[in-house]
Protein backbone atom coordinates (compact mmCIF):
# COMPACT_ATOMS: atom_id res chain seq x y z
CA UNK A 1 0.00 0.00 0.00
CA UNK A 2 1.21 3.31 -0.99
CA UNK A 3 0.83 6.68 1.10
CA UNK A 4 2.42 10.15 0.06
CA UNK A 5 2.48 13.19 0.89
CA UNK A 6 4.73 16.23 1.41
CA UNK A 7 5.06 15.61 4.82
CA UNK A 8 7.06 19.03 5.33
CA UNK A 9 7.84 18.12 8.09
CA UNK A 10 6.60 14.75 9.05
CA UNK A 11 4.29 14.63 12.14
CA UNK A 12 2.71 12.42 14.67
CA UNK A 13 -0.75 12.71 12.49
CA UNK A 14 1.05 11.02 9.99
CA UNK A 15 2.37 8.05 11.92
CA UNK A 16 -1.61 7.57 13.43
CA UNK A 17 -2.46 7.06 9.72
CA UNK A 18 -0.21 5.37 9.12
CA UNK A 19 -0.46 2.96 12.42
CA UNK A 20 -4.72 3.19 11.62
CA UNK A 21 -4.06 1.72 7.90
CA UNK A 22 -1.80 -1.22 9.39
CA UNK A 23 -4.01 -1.97 11.98
CA UNK A 24 -7.20 -1.72 10.17
CA UNK A 25 -5.85 -3.29 6.18
CA UNK A 26 -2.82 -5.28 7.95
CA UNK A 27 -0.81 -4.30 4.70
CA UNK A 28 2.56 -3.52 4.33
CA UNK A 29 2.79 0.41 3.87
CA UNK A 30 5.01 2.07 1.41
CA UNK A 31 5.78 5.74 2.24
CA UNK A 32 6.45 8.29 -0.25
CA UNK A 33 8.01 11.47 0.25
CA UNK A 34 6.88 13.82 -2.50
CA UNK A 35 9.69 15.46 -4.79
CA UNK A 36 8.31 18.32 -6.79
CA UNK A 37 4.09 18.33 -6.34
CA UNK A 38 2.80 19.90 -9.62
CA UNK A 39 -0.07 21.33 -8.30
CA UNK A 40 0.92 23.37 -4.69
CA UNK A 41 2.95 25.36 -3.29
CA UNK A 42 7.03 23.75 -3.94
CA UNK A 43 7.70 22.23 0.12
CA UNK A 44 9.86 24.35 2.38
CA UNK A 45 12.80 21.53 3.29
CA UNK A 46 14.16 20.02 0.62
CA UNK A 47 13.09 16.52 -1.22
CA UNK A 48 16.15 15.24 0.55
CA UNK A 49 15.50 16.50 4.12
CA UNK A 50 11.82 15.68 4.24
CA UNK A 51 13.17 12.12 3.50
CA UNK A 52 15.53 11.73 6.10
CA UNK A 53 13.09 13.07 8.38
CA UNK A 54 10.67 10.45 7.17
CA UNK A 55 13.28 7.61 8.18
CA UNK A 56 13.47 9.20 11.71
CA UNK A 57 10.06 9.60 12.44
CA UNK A 58 9.09 5.70 11.22
CA UNK A 59 11.57 4.31 13.44
CA UNK A 60 9.28 5.46 16.38
CA UNK A 61 6.33 2.76 15.14
CA UNK A 62 9.16 -0.07 14.91
CA UNK A 63 7.43 -1.71 12.11
CA UNK A 64 9.17 -3.59 9.91
CA UNK A 65 6.31 -3.53 6.99
CA UNK A 66 6.41 0.06 7.10
CA UNK A 67 9.30 1.59 4.47
CA UNK A 68 9.96 4.49 2.81
CA UNK A 69 11.25 4.99 -0.61
CA UNK A 70 12.93 7.64 -2.44
CA UNK A 71 11.34 7.04 -5.57
CA UNK A 72 9.67 10.71 -6.28
CA UNK A 73 12.67 12.91 -4.27
CA UNK A 74 15.16 11.14 -6.38
CA UNK A 75 12.98 11.53 -10.15
CA UNK A 76 13.55 14.57 -11.53
CA UNK A 77 10.65 17.19 -12.77
CA UNK A 78 7.01 17.05 -11.14
CA UNK A 79 6.68 14.40 -9.17
CA UNK A 80 3.41 12.40 -10.90
CA UNK A 81 1.25 9.62 -8.39
CA UNK A 82 0.64 7.81 -11.89
CA UNK A 83 4.85 7.93 -12.69
CA UNK A 84 5.67 6.54 -9.31
CA UNK A 85 2.78 4.00 -9.31
CA UNK A 86 3.82 2.83 -12.94
CA UNK A 87 7.51 2.21 -11.58
CA UNK A 88 6.48 0.60 -8.51
CA UNK A 89 4.32 -1.64 -10.53
CA UNK A 90 7.25 -2.95 -13.30
CA UNK A 91 9.11 -3.96 -10.28
CA UNK A 92 6.47 -6.09 -9.29
CA UNK A 93 3.89 -6.43 -12.15
CA UNK A 94 2.25 -9.54 -10.26
CA UNK A 95 1.19 -7.37 -7.44
CA UNK A 96 -1.44 -5.29 -6.50
CA UNK A 97 -1.14 -1.78 -5.66
CA UNK A 98 -3.14 -0.22 -3.10
CA UNK A 99 -3.02 3.95 -3.01
CA UNK A 100 -4.37 5.37 0.34
CA UNK A 101 -5.94 8.67 0.03
CA UNK A 102 -7.89 10.92 2.50
CA UNK A 103 -11.25 12.31 1.22
CA UNK A 104 -10.46 15.19 0.31
CA UNK A 105 -7.25 14.19 -2.23
CA UNK A 106 -9.65 11.67 -3.46
CA UNK A 107 -11.95 13.42 -4.63
CA UNK A 108 -9.55 15.84 -6.05
CA UNK A 109 -8.68 12.72 -8.26
CA UNK A 110 -9.93 13.59 -11.72
CA UNK A 111 -8.09 16.82 -11.78
CA UNK A 112 -4.88 14.72 -10.80
CA UNK A 113 -2.32 13.85 -13.80
CA UNK A 114 -3.59 10.79 -16.28
CA UNK A 115 -6.27 9.52 -13.55
CA UNK A 116 -7.41 6.96 -15.16
CA UNK A 117 -3.62 5.45 -15.24
CA UNK A 118 -3.54 5.90 -11.58
CA UNK A 119 -7.05 3.75 -11.91
CA UNK A 120 -5.88 1.25 -13.75
CA UNK A 121 -2.48 0.73 -11.74
CA UNK A 122 -3.89 0.89 -7.94
CA UNK A 123 -6.99 0.21 -6.01
CA UNK A 124 -7.94 3.21 -3.46
CA UNK A 125 -8.35 3.05 0.15
CA UNK A 126 -10.06 6.25 0.97
CA UNK A 127 -9.87 6.95 4.74
CA UNK A 128 -11.10 10.00 6.94
CA UNK A 129 -9.20 10.88 9.88
CA UNK A 130 -10.56 11.93 14.07
CA UNK A 131 -13.81 14.15 14.37
CA UNK A 132 -14.50 14.13 10.53
CA UNK A 133 -17.76 12.48 8.95
CA UNK A 134 -17.20 9.17 7.11
CA UNK A 135 -17.03 11.05 3.03
CA UNK A 136 -15.20 8.42 1.58
CA UNK A 137 -18.27 6.02 0.49
CA UNK A 138 -19.41 9.60 -0.40
CA UNK A 139 -16.27 10.53 -2.54
CA UNK A 140 -16.40 6.87 -3.97
CA UNK A 141 -19.78 6.93 -5.39
CA UNK A 142 -19.14 10.89 -6.59
CA UNK A 143 -16.10 9.39 -8.57
CA UNK A 144 -18.13 6.13 -10.10
CA UNK A 145 -20.97 8.66 -10.77
CA UNK A 146 -17.85 10.62 -12.84
CA UNK A 147 -17.64 7.20 -14.59
CA UNK A 148 -14.55 5.83 -12.81
CA UNK A 149 -15.23 1.71 -12.11
CA UNK A 150 -12.63 1.71 -9.21
CA UNK A 151 -13.10 -2.11 -8.72
CA UNK A 152 -12.09 -3.16 -4.98
CA UNK A 153 -11.96 0.51 -3.63
CA UNK A 154 -12.93 0.83 0.04
CA UNK A 155 -13.38 3.35 2.73
CA UNK A 156 -11.76 3.56 6.47
CA UNK A 157 -12.38 6.00 9.20
CA UNK A 158 -9.13 6.22 11.35
CA UNK A 159 -8.46 7.58 14.72
CA UNK A 160 -5.93 9.98 13.27
CA UNK A 161 -6.03 13.64 14.10
CA UNK A 162 -6.21 16.24 11.54
CA UNK A 163 -2.71 18.46 11.88
CA UNK A 164 -2.09 21.72 10.31
CA UNK A 165 1.29 21.44 8.94
CA UNK A 166 1.37 25.33 8.12
CA UNK A 167 1.09 25.93 11.61
CA UNK A 168 3.87 23.45 12.96
CA UNK A 169 6.42 25.55 10.31
CA UNK A 170 4.98 29.02 11.67
CA UNK A 171 5.73 27.49 15.22
CA UNK A 172 8.73 26.54 14.12
CA UNK A 173 9.91 29.88 12.93
CA UNK A 174 8.87 31.09 15.94
CA UNK A 175 10.87 28.63 18.09
CA UNK A 176 8.45 26.23 19.26
CA UNK A 177 9.28 23.21 18.71
CA UNK A 178 5.98 21.66 18.61
CA UNK A 179 6.57 18.56 21.00
CA UNK A 180 3.20 17.31 20.81
CA UNK A 181 3.21 16.89 16.94
CA UNK A 182 6.82 16.22 16.01
CA UNK A 183 8.15 13.20 17.38
CA UNK A 184 11.19 14.15 19.09
CA UNK A 185 13.89 12.57 16.79
CA UNK A 186 12.06 15.32 14.07
CA UNK A 187 12.60 17.90 16.08
CA UNK A 188 15.72 17.68 16.71
CA UNK A 189 16.90 17.55 13.23
CA UNK A 190 15.11 20.27 12.45
CA UNK A 191 16.66 22.59 15.54
CA UNK A 192 20.36 20.90 14.65
CA UNK A 193 20.11 22.18 10.71
CA UNK A 194 18.05 25.16 11.47
CA UNK A 195 14.97 24.04 9.11
CA UNK A 196 12.42 25.84 8.95
CA UNK A 197 13.68 28.94 10.07
CA UNK A 198 14.07 27.13 13.69
CA UNK A 199 16.23 29.19 15.98
CA UNK A 200 16.52 28.96 19.53
CA UNK A 201 15.98 32.59 19.97
CA UNK A 202 13.17 32.97 18.33
CA UNK A 203 10.39 32.21 20.78
CA UNK A 204 12.12 34.71 23.38
CA UNK A 205 12.02 37.49 21.01
CA UNK A 206 8.58 36.72 20.05
CA UNK A 207 8.01 36.78 23.86
CA UNK A 208 9.77 39.63 24.44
Amino acid sequence: MVFGGTFDPIHRGHLEVIRGLRSELGLPVLVVPNGTPPHRHRPVASGAERLHMVQLALSELADSLVQVSDIEVRRPGPSYTADTLAELSAGDPEGHLLLALGADAARSLPDWERPGRIAELARLVVFDRLGIDNRGPDVLAELRRLGWELAGAQAIQLTAPEVDASEIRWRLRHGDRCPEWLPDVVGDEIATRGLYGWHPRAKQSVMG
